[in-house]
């Protein structure tokens, strides 16, 4: 495929992301309050993955895998800033900042994948959590669908990185 021919697939991928996302936040500003429940929960996403964090650090018996949880999300969050800097692709909303891959996707993505391992209820709780939160910064238009696509991807794989360590560490196999 020629250079040429790979900027036009990319374009018409951009242009069906921004179009999905924009089908997305016309579904929600047509439900009676749907814009501004899709802010709330959107705004809601970043604190309640850091409590969910921060929870596991204080109960008893769960410090480690609190403790895990938020050194995934930092790391996947850090990584998410590194690349959108990098990228610098425009959000559909009026921030500035680029939005490719989301922060709050891949964060929470990790949290929730390393929260599943030992805790495979309160895992499932937060991966639940996680595409609401998701879906909602999409109706909110802090971000496009591929934006929290690559997110929830690039913090799944810190999470799992997390996993691997772990297993290691205790001797036993990936």
């Amino acid at each position: 495929m020629s250079r040429v021919q790979a900027d036009d697939v990319t374009h018409a991928i951009l242009v069906a992301d921004r179009r999905a996302g924009d089908g997305i936040r016309a579904a929600a500003a047509g439900v009676p309050g749907g814009r501004d429940w899709a802010r709330l929960a959107a705004d809601a996403m970043a604190p309640a993955f850091q409590g969910l964090a921060l929870a596991l650090v204080v109960i008893p018996g769960s410090r480690m895998l609190g403790l895990r949880a938020v050194m995934a999300g930092a790391i996947a969050g850090t990584l998410a800033k590194v690349a959108r800097d990098a990228i610098d692709r425009p959000r559909p909303g009026s921030r500035t900042e680029g939005g490719f891959p989301s922060r709050h996707a891949a964060s929470s993505a990790a949290i929730a994948v390393v929260v599943a391992r030992e805790r495979p209820l309160v895992g499932t709780a937060a991966h639940a959590a996680a595409a609401l939160g998701m879906a909602a910064r999409v109706a909110a238009a802090d971000h496009d669908p591929l934006d929290v696509v690559a997110g929830a991807g690039l913090g799944a794989a810190a999470g799992r990185l997390m996993r691997r360590r772990r297993r290691r560490r205790r001797g036993t196999r990936p």
